[in-house]
Parts: structure tokens; C-alpha cells; sequence
């Protein structure tokens, strides 16, 4: 699957999602999120690290959740990009 970048993050006062916007529809998060880290293939992402950002260089946030617009149920598996604050989908799975 081509990561698709989702728009309108809204998030809770821990950082996790509760709602956002992807391919026009607006979705609301319908189960407790779950969140963990990830290693990056940095060495095919960067040539060289900054010193002081190794954790950011290193690590990806992931979401897994299950979201509802007012036509599907989807289960999502979003990627959190830090430090550009972008989120993209690694995974949907429509039930």
C-alpha cells in the first residue's frame, strides 16, 4: 500500500487521535488507540544525523484504531512523522 497522508489530526490531551480527515470523508476513532514504536531503516532515509536527534531518527510513533465515517467502519494503522507532525496510513483494513 502507497502511504497516504491524512489531514485534520485531532488529538486527545495524551497525543493519541480521535479524529481526522482522509480521501474527503471526516472519521472518529471508535476504539481506545494503541500506540507503539517502530525502528526506521534510517540508513536508507538519511545520510548522516544531527546530533541530538538520534530518537527522531530512530523511531516511529504507530496508531492502530478502529475509525467510523458516517458510511464505513475502517481499522487504521497510522503513522505519526516526528518532528515534521505529518500522519500517514500504513494500513487500512475495511470490515
Amino acid at each position: 500500500m502507497k502511504l497516504e497522508e491524512i489531514t485534520k489530526v485531532m488529538l486527545d490531551y495524551d497525543g493519541a487521535p480521535v479524529g481526522f480527515n482522509w480521501r474527503g470523508k471526516q472519521f472518529l476513532v471508535a476504539s481506545k488507540p494503541v500506540r507503539w514504536y517502530s525502528r526506521k531503516l534510517w540508513w536508507e532515509e538519511a545520510e548522516s544525523a544531527q546530533k541530538g536527534i538520534g530518537a527522531a531518527l530512530m523511531e516511529i510513533e504507530m496508531w492502530r484504531m478502529w475509525a467510523l465515517s458516517e458510511q464505513d467502519r475502517v481499522f487504521f494503522e497510522l503513522i505519526h512523522n516526528q518532528p515534521q507532525d505529518n500522519w500517514v496510513i500504513n494500513q487500512i483494513n475495511r470490515q
